[in-house]
């Protein structure tokens, strides 16, 4: 076990994340034994100087933050001999909600959504009390705990003013959830987050992005030549859609303000957080039975893969696989059937070759 001052220890074995110039290890609190997140910059390898400035801008924000919704800072220390920095942070038993949906087989309900968007936007309201912007809202940074979503990753965070009158130049965040303007690398207000919001609601509800695009240049020209679409798959009521299109308006003048998102009638009902959206043998059940029928119909694995595969590409888009699972069970419902895709799409690249497609039937 590794001590820090006397106080903290873990293993490297208890790794749970990591960056470029970081390491995330699941450790305890050596007095009452209970669990911490130990954040170990390693600052020899550091060769970005925008990381440093980010990484303090981030503890001096976690530091004036103190909210349910928001992972908390606990200490911060500094090793000169080894060039190191540990930050003691709270630990999150479920990872995050990217993972979460994963696990959900890869869209959510509406009414678990909403549980998410509540959480996230009582933590982004205290945010907006503090003079706060995120810039970098996504799945993978907000964690769970104990069913408690933790907005996390404040490093491209900045100060604001909310009334309107701020704009902002530095081109930061991810790109997939990357407002118009910044993607245009045009001035922009807090409004940027709001729009992230919109393609996160999209995506948790859908299992897919409004917009995509092989590099940022792309994806902006998608949003600016392709209409925003819900998939005809999907039953999405209206008011979700109304929500999510008034978050994904181009001009910023006519998108969402800040009060349209917080008092927005689809959180006006609370809803409680049930664990497991779908069961292991749910989706066993559906494998099994994509089986039976292969069984039975008698075609070479190899040729099935070929039919489905529309474009030639030698990959299955969900689309394409999703052909085989209507087959199976026309009722088969959506959710199951993201399960069974994500369950086998091993590079997680949201397509599938022929050896993870061989796979459901071994």
């Amino acid at each position: 076990m590794i001590k820090i001052q006397n106080k903290y220890s873990y293993s490297e074995d208890d790794l749970i994340g990591e960056g470029a110039y970081s390491k995330v290890y699941k450790g305890l609190i050596d007095k009452t034994q209970e669990f911490v997140a130990i954040k170990v910059i390693d600052w020899s390898k550091v060769q970005d100087k925008y990381y440093v400035s980010g990484f303090q801008r981030e503890v001096r924000i976690l530091r004036d933050l103190d909210h349910q919704n928001i992972v908390k800072i606990i200490e911060m220390f500094h090793d000169a001999g080894q060039n190191r920095e540990y930050l003691i942070m709270e630990y999150c038993d479920s990872q995050n909600l990217k993972y979460f949906l994963f696990q959900s087989g890869g869209v959510l309900s509406e009414n678990v959504t909403k549980i998410v968007l509540q959480q996230l936007l009582t933590a982004l309201n205290e945010l907006i009390k503090k003079e706060y912007l995120h810039r970098d809202i996504k799945p993978e940074n907000i964690l769970i705990h104990q069913r408690t979503l933790k907005l996390a990753d404040f490093g491209f965070s900045v100060k604001a003013d909310y009334s309107g009158n701020q704009l902002f130049r530095e081109n930061v965040g991810t790109p997939l959830y990357m407002a118009p303007q910044i993607l245009e690398n045009k001035h922009y207000s807090t409004k940027c987050d709001i729009w992230s919001i919109g393609i996160m609601t999209y995506q948790l509800i859908t299992g897919d992005y409004p917009w995509m695009g092989d590099d940022p240049t792309q994806l902006l020209k998608s949003i600016k030549s392709q209409k925003l679409s819900f998939p005809l798959q999907i039953q999405i009521s209206q008011e979700f859609k109304e929500f999510i299109i008034n978050c994904l308006q181009f001009e910023e003048k006519d998108r969402y303000n800040w009060d349209d998102l917080l008092d927005h009638k689809i959180f006006k009902t609370k809803y409680v957080i049930q664990k497991n959206q779908i069961k292991i043998e749910q989706l066993q059940l559906a494998i099994d039975e994509i089986r039976q029928v292969q069984k039975k119909r008698g075609t070479p694995v190899e040729q099935l893969f070929t039919n489905l595969d529309m474009d030639g590409d030698k990959k299955l888009t969900f689309e394409e696989f999703q052909a085989l699972l209507l087959y199976v069970d026309k009722q088969m419902e959506i959710n199951i059937q993201k399960g069974i895709f994500y369950k086998y799409n091993v590079s997680k690249n949201n397509l599938l070759n022929f050896n993870e497609f061989s796979r459901i039937f071994h």
